[in-house]
């Protein structure tokens, strides 16, 4: 059963989101772009804004140079059969096997980030994040939509307002890490020019319709099956997307002790949205042979991982 503090924060979340999207609808080319991975959570999330929330929105796909294939044939089935405009931004992937050999083996971010997502993970979704709010304030849309869940989230985190002033402040120490590592892409790839902030007027919300959603797993598959969306046969057990999930996984458990995804299915659990016993099915799977792949791509052995 859930909090009620977590239910009052869901109930006003909605109350706010609605409003929003009544208010803000229709004032640029786009309502909404969605981060938009290939996978159940934000396939149903693109699905959620287009024919609940009745938006005009672009979808848009990192790919990270791990992205599974059948992924790829997700998402061009999905786009094709909601009639939604699409892009997909591949930066390049001797940047981005860098960014993940780095945050693999180095400890570029503080273990309290980590409570609930890999080094990768952080990493990954650090230019999802940036290239979605690059996308908005060049396109004055306003609001950035992705597929997280109260499990991966805090509640105070439903919706929010962006302020990437504070939001660079913030990255600058973990940025500057990087920079000595990876040198100038990193502001390539995951900062906004001055120009472009100065210029822009208004700030894009970030809202995750997810966690307003009483939903499972498998409540989530069978809505979007009907758009022609398909399981990856090539991903580990807690992702339906993203071929180096597992070695993150790995990684994360080897320094931490722990998998990442624990808290998102723990809370899954408590809220009667997962069994335990499939909670644990998806934990242990983690294919070896995926493991293997990133270690070669990456470069990467045992012996170089290091606990924090």
């Amino acid at each position: 059963m859930l909090h009620t503090t977590e239910a009052e924060e869901i109930e006003s979340s909605r109350i706010e989101i609605e409003k929003l999207f009544s208010e803000k609808k229709n004032i640029s080319e786009y309502d909404a772009i969605v981060c938009f991975s290939g996978g159940k959570d934000s396939t149903y999330t693109l699905k959620l804004a287009k024919e609940k929330y009745n938006l005009n929105v672009l979808s848009f796909t990192l790919d990270n140079g791990f992205i599974s294939p059948a992924a790829f044939k997700n998402i061009e089935k999905v786009v094709s059969k909601l009639g939604i405009d699409h892009i997909t931004y591949r930066p390049s992937y001797k940047f981005m096997k860098g960014l993940y050999r780095v945050s693999s083996l180095e400890n570029i971010y503080n273990p309290k980030t980590l409570t609930r997502i890999s080094a990768n993970c952080n990493s990954c979704i650090s230019i999802v994040n940036i290239t979605a709010l690059r996308i908005a304030l060049e396109k004055n849309i306003p609001f950035i939509l992705a597929g997280f869940t109260l499990g991966q989230i805090p509640s105070n985190t439903i919706y929010y307002q962006n302020n990437y002033k504070f939001f660079e402040e913030s990255r600058k120490p973990i940025l500057d890490k990087l920079k000595s590592r990876l040198g100038d892409d990193v502001s390539r790839y995951m900062e906004i020019s001055k120009n472009l902030v100065e210029q822009s007027q208004n700030y894009p919300f970030n809202i995750n319709l997810l966690c307003l959603e009483d939903i499972t797993e498998n409540e989530i598959v069978e809505k979007i099956l009907p758009l022609g969306w398909k399981k990856p046969g090539d991903v580990d057990g807690c992702s339906t997307n993203c071929r180096i999930n597992a070695f993150n996984n790995y990684v994360h458990t080897y320094k931490f002790g722990y998998s990442p995804y624990e808290l998102e299915l723990s809370h899954l659990i408590r809220k009667n949205l997962l069994s335990r016993e499939e909670a644990m099915d998806k934990l242990l799977d983690q294919p070896q042979d995926q493991i293997n792949f990133a270690k070669a791509e990456l470069n990467i052995d045992d012996s170089m991982l290091l606990k924090p």
